[in-house]
């Protein structure tokens, strides 16, 4: 696994710059009260991330598929239909 840099809301607010420098090596863990609050990647791996990010998606919709825990193609078009003209 690879190293990350933790660092609280305050100090990293006052280490931007730093900060920018040292994501080009690792990720940075911003932390509000001791928890984790953000994390900082490096642009190049923002590709990798939403393909990641897509991946969990689909297997999230087929795993709901499965269980017949999804809308389908009318109630899903009634539903944006409905929110749509909850909008206007």
């Amino acid at each position: 696994m690879a190293k990350v840099t933790i660092v609280p809301a305050r100090e990293a607010k006052n280490r931007f710059g730093e900060l920018l420098d040292a994501v080009q090596r690792q990720p940075v863990i911003i932390t509000k009260k001791g928890r984790p609050v953000a994390k900082m990647i490096a642009f190049v791996d923002k590709k990798r991330f939403e393909e990641v990010e897509d991946q969990i998606w689909g297997e999230r919709a087929l795993k709901a598929e499965r269980e017949g825990k999804w809308l389908g193609t009318d109630k899903s078009e009634a539903f944006l239909k409905k929110m749509r003209n909850a909008r206007s």
